[in-house]
């Protein structure tokens, strides 16, 4: 029984919320109790807990973002066939994906686990953080295949347009997870090393109700072959490799926002952990928005449906502007709940204030770079959006960053990377509407040359 192509007809802006907000409701569960660890470890009330949460998770959103290139490669590819029409492809695509993602991802988790101790070292973290956070990363890390994994089942379930279950998968995760942290950090008294261990349960939980519904509810997995994983895999690698260096140009900034923020003591690096875990709870629309689009791009893309995907565009910078205004409204007018909550002190509720009441409004112009980024990977341009992003990390972070801390210390790195978000939004938004242009044109003139290679044979 074939899926019909659900998002080549109806509202866009009603695909767009439907599709982002049960994409956003299991990412805020997940989110949530990553800022719930946190928060639990911050009622220890030792900041190289919090700290080494800061350091270990620079490097877990590096890891992360491979996951997320490699479901943006099933989502463009499996959706443009459901597009066509073409399900059997869409399902043999998703087998040699997955395929492909356990061995890649099992690779990684192996370079990380064994070079933990270096790379936090690098970042920053010295004696007791760098063992608490080596210690934390090392346990962690060994979930990222089964990560990767559900990411990949996701993605395929929102393709075929089952997103309420794919939004089941992470909420069981977030739940699983939250219950299961309190008892492994306070009850059993594993502090930080048990919020790593209720984590990777969870997950590995989350993954099994993944499988079941890709694979046993609506059959989306074609048995795999040799011959069809490595033709498939050079597919694979065209799209998900320039996706990956688009998606981890993002924590390569982070994790220089990170060593430079180190420079300026323990308080401010367990200011900029609470932040990075409050982002995603607050802006999980935001990010979710950049995900849930690809597959009603990709189908209209494959049905060459133009006049939509110039909508899907406007609709979805317009839902993404009004909802990083409202979020940036309640975090400035909540600032001081935050802090008494995570028991900031001194620079760090300084950094969690500055956050909330200055920079937290930018964040329509990161949304406006990840919807531009959604586009460009979605309609064949993945290398254009690894061109952008890695621009971004290196010309729109580094020098704006190293200036802000220069001249503003701790603070001015957060103003700094602001301020070059804005620069490159303007950048990729210009980049887009031609990409747009030249895709339209090229059409227009395939089709004039049809028509005539049609009269001429008639």
């Amino acid at each position: 029984m074939q899926t019909p192509a659900k998002f080549l007809s109806g509202s866009i802006l009603k695909h767009v919320i439907s599709m982002s907000t049960t994409n956003a409701v299991g990412l805020i569960a997940i989110f949530m109790v990553d800022l719930a660890d946190i928060y639990f470890i911050s009622l220890l009330h030792d900041t190289t807990y919090t700290a080494a949460i800061g350091y270990a998770s620079a490097i877990l959103f590096f890891i992360t973002a491979i996951g997320i290139g490699l479901t943006i490669a099933n989502s463009a590819i499996t959706s443009k066939y459901i597009g066509q029409q073409q399900h059997y492809a869409g399902r043999r695509y998703i087998s040699h994906i997955s395929l492909f993602t356990t061995l890649f991802s099992v690779l990684i988790t192996f370079i990380i686990w064994l070079l933990a101790p270096r790379l936090l070292s690098y970042l920053g973290a010295e004696n007791e953080v760098l063992t608490e956070a080596t210690n934390y990363l090392r346990i962690i890390i060994l979930s990222l295949p089964i990560l990767a994994l559900s990411m990949q089942m996701s993605a395929s379930l929102r393709c075929f347009g089952h997103a309420k279950h794919a939004m089941y998968v992470t909420l069981l995760a977030a739940i699983v997870n939250a219950l299961l942290d309190p008892l492994f950090i306070f009850v059993v008294g594993l502090d930080l090393q048990g919020a790593a261990i209720a984590s990777l349960i969870a997950r590995i939980i989350a993954f099994g109700l993944s499988v079941f519904y890709v694979a046993f509810r609506y059959k989306l997995i074609a048995f795999p072959t040799l011959s069809g994983f490595l033709m498939d895999t050079k597919i694979i690698i065209n799209v998900a490799f320039p996706a990956i260096l688009t998606q981890i140009a993002t924590p390569l900034g982070n994790l220089y926002v990170t060593y430079e923020v180190a420079k300026f003591g323990t308080e401010y690096i367990a200011g900029w952990a609470i932040i990075g875990r409050l982002i995603p709870v607050a802006f999980a629309l935001m990010f979710a928005v950049s995900g849930a689009i690809a597959p009603i791009i990709g189908q209209n893309y494959g049905a060459n449906n133009f006049k939509r995907l110039r909508q899907i565009l406007t609709e979805s910078i317009k839902f993404m502007t009004t909802y990083c205004l409202v979020i940036s409204l309640f975090l400035s007018l909540g600032q001081e709940i935050i802090v008494n909550i995570f028991n900031a002190q001194n620079e760090t509720a300084q950094i969690i204030r500055i956050f909330c009441q200055h920079i937290s409004i930018t964040f329509i112009f990161t949304g406006i770079t990840l919807v531009c980024m959604a586009f460009l990977n979605n309609l064949g341009y993945a290398k254009y959006a690894t061109l952008l992003n890695l621009g971004k990390v290196s010309f729109g972070t580094v020098p704006f960053v190293s200036i802000g801390a220069i001249y503003f210390s701790a603070p001015g790195i957060l103003y700094g990377q602001a301020l070059g978000t804005i620069v490159f939004a303007a950048v990729a938004l210009m980049l887009m509407f031609h990409i747009l242009n030249m895709i339209e044109t090229n059409e227009k003139a395939d089709n004039k040359l049809e028509k005539a290679d049609q009269s001429s044979t008639n």
